[in-house]
């Protein structure tokens, strides 16, 4: 089973990077489409979520979290790029010797930079429809959860952020393995919940979150600084999950499982040479 999900990561790893040499303003619309519907479910999330916020309701992290999930279904299923599951994609293509590291980077940084671009487009929608303009930043939670992002250490940014891309790529890696498509979308939504209510850190997500709070009336916590300082940290924190805590100890794993099968076979077919002899 794991090699099959090995040989679907290869696939589109191939893919990925023969769209980007061969059509790379396809290739940065899809990446762009990716930051615009995690925009689409950071908007749906805090709105869901605000009515339980000002009621004071433990509820409110729950409702916040169980929806973000669509993003991700949006994403895969509409062939989308995002960042954060490509740290994974291209490093297992990489150590498979399918593409190569500079491959891998030069993906990376274009899909890094068409989510930016779509993430800002859809702001620039939302300011139009005016959902976040007359809402007092005081009673926000769209604004609260942004000053909070902002304002945590540094190293507690970088390893929530290594927590969330494992996460993140799981809820990847595991649906590979399944046939039917209600339970790829359950497992895609139950590993996304699990990531966001947990409190971790991705970067996009967090973009687009301070993409519309900065936009919004917001208090003086809530600066472009911040914002930045924030998705640098995350952005590396959440390569470090992505790349190394599934794309590299997977790729391992199936390797291991791969020698064991070969000398498990050596050692049969030494085994029937010695009963000959006998």
């Amino acid at each position: 089973m794991e090699t099959s999900t090995i040989d679907k990561l290869l696939g589109a790893a191939a893919m990925k990077r023969d769209l980007l040499r061969e059509q790379p303003n396809h290739y940065i619309v899809r990446a762009m489409l990716a930051g615009m519907y995690v925009g689409m479910a950071v908007v749906m999330a805090f709105r869901l979520a605000q009515p339980f916020y000002e009621a004071g309701s433990p509820a409110t992290y729950f409702i916040n979290a169980i929806f973000f999930g669509v993003a991700f279904c949006l994403i895969l299923y509409g062939k989308t790029e995002l960042f954060t599951s490509n740290t994974m994609y291209m490093v297992v293509g990489a150590m498979k010797k399918t593409t190569n590291w500079m491959d891998t980077l030069r993906v990376w940084g274009a899909c890094y930079l068409g989510n930016l671009v779509g993430i800002l487009f859809f702001t620039g929608l939302i300011i139009m429809t005016g959902l976040f303009a007359t809402m007092d930043p005081s009673e926000s939670y769209l604004i609260t959860a942004a000053e909070k992002k902002m304002n945590l250490p540094y190293s507690e940014m970088f390893f929530r952020a290594i927590l969330a891309n494992w996460l993140v790529c799981l809820a990847v890696w595991i649906p590979l393995q399944v046939k039917d498509d209600i339970a790829k979308i359950a497992l895609m939504i139950l590993f996304v919940f699990t990531f966001f209510i947990s409190g971790y850190e991705h970067s996009i997500a967090n973009m687009a979150l301070f993409s519309i709070a900065l936009t919004a009336p917001h208090t003086a916590l809530v600066t472009m600084q911040a914002a930045i300082e924030n998705v640098v940290i995350v952005t590396l924190g959440n390569i470090v999950g992505g790349a190394f805590f599934v794309g590299v100890l997977y790729t391992y794993l199936n390797s291991a499982k791969k020698e064991a099968a070969v000398q498990s076979k050596v050692k049969a077919a030494s085994g029937e040479r010695t009963a000959l002899e006998k």
